[in-house]
């Protein structure tokens, strides 16, 4: 019977009809109804196999808080490795620290720092069981999530992670060619342009150009697509908007212009309903897009900037996502001391406003460069202002 629930469970989080979302509660609850029968003590292997699936499923779970599934996932993974130890059950402990991995890759609590570092260590320890040559697919999964934790990675050198970033995920390509695993490769094309579009070493121009390269492969070879993968192809337009809004070559009016077209195709998929996250994240995208947009009228484009900025905070609250909060806050502030519509004065009022919000976050502990940057506009608007001795003391 345990066996039977254990096998819906995984029948449900792999389903394709239905609906994502239920499918995944479905398999869960089949899993904890195995795990009535599947103890530690009774069946120890069985036990630990379904608490690896149940991480497996919460880790992917759309419904309930993002967090508290993670925190989950992490949970039902370190009862797991219990029973899997490397040298028992080799693969299945890998399977485990791979999926550890993942769980701290999208990690929304403790240091962000840390759980980066962490992603690392656990790829590295899958990685001495997930070989090339002995399970080439786990090694390649393994080299792509190495390469999204050190585009990420906050800790050493950013230019070097960057550049290990990009070799980790060009190692992916080895197995997850466009005719073997077409999705897999076009995941990892979206993986390599995100690290191109943030390079540091060699020249910028060559390496945004790169990145708007590595993003189109996957819609030319119409891989993504809004009926197939909706997800990814909205992902792609997003991304396709931020290095245009780099971009060195071509006309710098066009590109602002390309960047808020692949913005609203975005938001064809990425609605606040279906996916609040990345849909504010896009409105915040936009926002800084209208901010730097040099055709039609400034002041409505400065205008048309906060709106997006305000239906953004919608999903960035205090609570729920502090650094995005802040940075909204402050690019808020720094729209308010650029704005043309309205009252000078009273614009200067809500800008040290936002900047103050901004500085509940942004502390010189915490975050140096944005306390500093900060900090340095507030002085201009207290300087604008009149206020020299605030100005003084801000700068």
């Amino acid at each position: 019977w345990a066996g039977m629930q254990n096998n819906l469970g995984l029948a449900y989080c792999e389903r394709i009809k239905g609906e994502k979302a239920q499918n995944l509660e479905q398999g869960i609850a089949y899993y904890q109804e195995a795990l009535r029968i599947y103890t530690f003590d009774a069946f120890p292997q069985d036990w630990a196999n379904t608490q690896n699936n149940l991480a497996t499923a919460y880790i992917e779970r759309i419904k309930e808080e993002k967090a508290d599934n993670l925190e989950q996932a992490i949970a039902c993974c370190q009862e797991a490795i219990k029973v899997y130890t490397f040298e028992t059950f080799p693969y299945e402990w890998a399977n485990t620290q791979n999926n550890l991995a993942n769980a701290y890759l999208h990690r929304i609590r403790g240091d962000k720092a840390d759980n980066f570092e962490q992603v690392i260590a656990y790829c590295q320890e899958t990685m001495k069981v997930y070989t090339f040559k002995a399970f080439p697919y786990g090694w390649a999964q393994t080299q792509n999530n190495l390469g999204l934790a050190y585009f990420q990675r906050i800790k050493e050198e950013k230019a070097d992670n960057l550049e290990q970033a990009i070799v980790c995920n060009r190692e992916a390509l080895k197995v997850f060619t466009l005719e073997a695993f077409p999705q897999n490769w076009a995941l990892t094309q979206n993986n390599i342009a995100n690290a191109y579009g943030d390079r540091i070493k060699g020249e910028q121009s060559s390496n945004l150009e790169l990145a708007i390269a590595y993003h189109g492969k996957p819609l030319v070879l119409k891989v993504y697509s809004i009926d197939s993968f909706p997800y990814e192809w909205a992902q792609t337009q997003n991304n396709l908007g931020v290095v245009y809004c780099k971009r060195i070559k071509g006309d710098k009016a066009q590109n602002f212009e390309q960047a808020i077209a692949y913005y609203q195709e975005s938001l064809k998929v990425y609605t606040f309903d279906a996916f609040p996250k990345e849909w504010a994240r896009t409105k915040n995208n936009l926002a800084n897009a209208y901010t730097n947009r040099e055709i039609g009228d400034k002041a409505q484009n400065l205008e048309q900037a906060i709106v997006y900025y305000h239906e953004a905070l919608k999903v960035y609250t205090f609570e729920a996502f502090t650094q995005d909060w802040a940075l909204t806050k402050n690019n808020l502030g720094t729209t308010y001391l650029n704005r043309i519509t309205g009252e000078r004065a009273k614009n200067l009022e809500q800008a040290i406003a936002y900047y103050h919000d901004a500085l509940k976050i942004y502390t010189f502990e915490a975050f140096p460069q944005n306390y500093a940057q900060t900090l340095f506009f507030l002085g201009k608007v207290y300087q604008e202002a009149n206020m020299f001795d605030l100005a003084y003391s801000s700068f």
